[in-house]
């Protein structure tokens, strides 16, 4: 056989292997799925799988108005009660109208959310005898008002800018009987004074108030089982150890930090930068849907904020009825991009009941009202006023151990912190 022919015949054979080679990289396809198609592992660490927004979404006070006296619950637990009574009465006659801001009757009862929240939420939070049409504007503060010739109740939704409302009725004696039974013979309630400032009211206890001091233990969340539920492929997820104490997780793309000690995470999904705003009732039901599907609602938590802004949602742990403060270890909060997890903010830790606990005797609302108008504070920056528990862990030889203490707090320019009274003398007549 002559060379020629011999180097013609290798030429077909490779380029015969060639074409077969293209053609399976043409035909080929990988088994690779988008980001937005990954299915996230299971994960459960340890919390309620089953939280409604009826669960999540309550008032921050419920103040009954005798005249120009304010009363409200001595005990924030008897107005979660009240409060959960209400939303199973039957609403009826909806309607909407104009409003020239609250109702002017000597007598009736006031609910304030601690955010704004759109109408439709109303679905969801009560319950209405019929289908309704709700407006799309929001609300922050519901009145209950009394027809004492029908023994029925009226509430009214109060848009944010006070100009339109949403009524609806209650016609049922019993729960007439019961709204006016607190309003006028205030049994179980304490006189309440509100604070002088524009824009929404704050109302606080006026007299000194004894709160329970609580000592807890704790049960620490495995930061694990969140690798499961906040990475697409957790196989591929590496730990990193600080100095410091902390961990890292990453695939490479999403981080995952935990700080304080292991009892706080923050996640953070950096490909989802640019966002559009979502509608209030997506941004909570996207929110509560997630939390809900790794059983992350591990102990009690309320709605604090829902910013369309940034698609942010924030709800403040509670416990025996008062908000728990302590910087970011008693907040869980998401951000929210193109429908994914962009960022989220929890602790990493439940709180046990323990038997036993001391007290502690608070400042009157005269006198944290009288130390605000004398000290560096900006009353027009204001915004809340609380008795709430500092979250203080205990230095000692039991590391899931720590002390709920009580304080008030104010909340200036969106921040939240607590009154320490060491500025100048408190007002001697304001107990």
């Amino acid at each position: 056989m002559k060379l020629e022919t011999v180097k013609s015949f290798i030429l077909v054979i490779l380029v015969g292997i060639s074409l077969l080679l293209t053609l399976g990289i043409w035909s080929y396809q990988p088994n690779y799925k988008s980001l937005s198609d990954m299915d996230y592992a299971e994960a459960d660490i340890g919390g309620k799988d089953d939280v409604s927004k009826k669960d999540l979404v309550e008032p921050k006070s419920m103040i009954f108005h005798n005249y120009s006296q304010l009363y409200g619950f001595s005990d924030p637990k008897d107005r979660q009660t009240l409060y959960r009574d209400m939303q199973s009465w039957v609403l009826y006659n909806f309607e909407t109208k104009g409003a020239n801001g609250p109702p002017t009757d000597d007598y009736q009862v006031e609910l304030l959310f601690p955010d704004e929240l759109p109408m439709e939420i109303v679905n969801y939070l009560f319950t209405l005898n019929d289908e309704v049409t709700l407006p799309e504007w929001s609300f922050q503060r519901l009145f209950i008002t009394f027809d004492i010739n029908n023994s029925s109740l009226e509430l009214h939704f109060l848009s944010t800018n006070g100009d339109k409302q949403a009524s609806f009725l209650v016609n049922n004696s019993e729960k007439f009987d019961l709204l006016w039974s607190y309003t006028t013979k205030q049994k179980g309630l304490s006189e309440y004074v509100s604070l002088d400032k524009t824009g929404l009211p704050v109302y606080i206890p006026k007299h000194s108030k004894t709160v329970a001091q609580r000592k807890l233990t704790v049960t620490n969340i495995d930061a694990d089982q969140l690798v499961n539920a906040l990475f697409s492929n957790p196989e591929i997820v590496r730990r990193n150890n600080s100095n410091l104490g902390g961990s890292y997780y990453t695939d490479g793309i999403r981080g995952m930090r935990v700080q304080r000690d292991g009892r706080v995470i923050e996640f953070v999904n950096p490909l989802n930068t640019n966002y559009e705003r979502m509608a209030p009732l997506n941004l909570l039901d996207t929110s509560m849907t997630n939390i809900n599907e790794h059983k992350g609602w591990t102990g009690d938590y309320n709605l604090e904020e829902l910013k369309t802004l940034t698609n942010l949602v924030r709800y403040r742990m509670y416990y025996a009825g008062y908000p728990v403060f302590n910087s970011n270890l008693s907040v869980i909060e998401q951000e929210w991009r193109n429908n994914e997890l962009y960022k989220y903010h929890r602790p990493l830790f439940k709180l046990n009941t323990m038997p036993g606990q001391d007290s502690v005797e608070l400042k009157s609302g005269n006198d944290v009202i009288y130390f605000l108008q004398n000290s560096n504070y900006k009353m027009e920056n204001i915004e809340d006023i609380q008795i709430g528990y500092h979250l203080e862990y205990e230095d000692n030889d039991l590391p899931y151990y720590l002390t709920l203490k009580p304080a008030w707090y104010v909340k200036e320019s969106g921040n939240w912190k607590e009154i320490t009274f060491d500025e100048l003398p408190l007002n001697k007549g304001g107990s």
